[in-house]
């Protein structure tokens, strides 16, 4: 067998490129940033997989949280073991909610540094920056929904303690509801009891453990405010983003729509074309 090598150099000449006998372009610039690249999309996508499964959870808890809120208001045993497990979920729900919180701003932080490094419209930029718009407007929404439900909670506890204030005998104003659950002073009803002392004591015991309930409900929200602030801020930081990305959706589906009706126009052209025409007739003609 001939060997040609002398004629690939003096072709690679003429074209300006060079080969090389060593193996060095394996280590060339562009393979050592492809691998870089490659590696930094694997972990990525683990990061991805590991936040979504923790926004599933906490979605999951939130739902827990609101079974066990309606346990509480339509049970009349077993409110103290109710009520632990309501504490516990909700502790559970705050912990990990500060940890997607974390996991979300150092994704956050890679976004960035692929844009500097790779440049914005590269692909692990775009992958990262999309995906973790979705990640968190997922996790925004899981925390509102906890909110909700806490804020839904807390209403159903001052209705029912309204309620029992009406069996004592005495009306009172949602105004004079929130005065109360701030200063806990539930006794000065005990001077107004009715005649059946049975049915006020019930009623007065219902109160204060549905204030206990407000109180430490009060005491959980408190607790999340910080993460609450933490999560508005990320979506004021992101508000432009979703409004990119709704553009470019808005955009996508006016192109495709465009090219829909292009696309028949085109065809109802080519079929209706007068050579079209004349070369059917041809070629049925001599088939003839």
């Amino acid at each position: 067998m001939k060997d040609r090598l002398s004629e690939l150099r003096e072709f690679a000449g003429l074209h300006n490129q060079q080969f090389s006998d060593s193996d060095d372009d394996e280590n060339s610039p562009q393979d050592i940033l492809l691998y870089e690249t490659d590696y930094a999309l694997e972990i990525l996508h683990k990061d991805i997989q590991n936040i979504r499964t923790e926004n599933d959870r906490l979605k999951a808890d939130v739902n827990r949280l609101r079974k066990q809120n309606s346990r509480f208001l339509t049970s009349m045993h077993r409110l103290s073991s109710i009520k632990r497990d309501t504490n516990c979920i909700a502790r559970d729900i705050k912990s990990r909610g500060e940890t997607i919180h974390r996991k979300l701003q150092i994704m956050r932080d890679f976004c960035e540094d692929a844009i500097t490094k790779y440049g914005p419209m590269s692909v692990i930029a775009r992958v990262a920056k999309n995906h973790y718009v979705d990640l968190m407007h997922t996790f925004q929404d899981a925390m509102f929904d906890y909110n909700a439900t806490e804020m839904n909670q807390r209403e159903n506890c001052k209705i029912r303690i309204q309620r029992q204030l009406e069996i004592m005998g005495k009306e009172v104003s949602g105004h004079q509801i929130e005065e109360m659950i701030e200063q806990g002073k539930w006794d000065v009803f005990s001077e107004n009891l009715l005649s059946d002392v049975k049915v006020a004591r019930a009623a007065l015991n219902e109160i204060e453990t549905r204030h206990k309930e407000l109180v430490k409900l009060e005491g959980r929200i408190k607790e999340v405010h910080e993460l609450f602030l933490q999560v508005a801020l990320l979506v004021e930081e992101q508000a432009d983003t979703f409004d990119v990305i709704e553009i470019n959706m808005q955009n996508v589906e006016d192109y495709v729509g465009d090219a829909k009706d292009q696309v028949k126009r085109a065809l109802e052209y080519r079929r209706k074309h007068p050579l079209r025409t004349i070369l059917c007739c041809c070629i049925s003609c001599c088939r003839r």
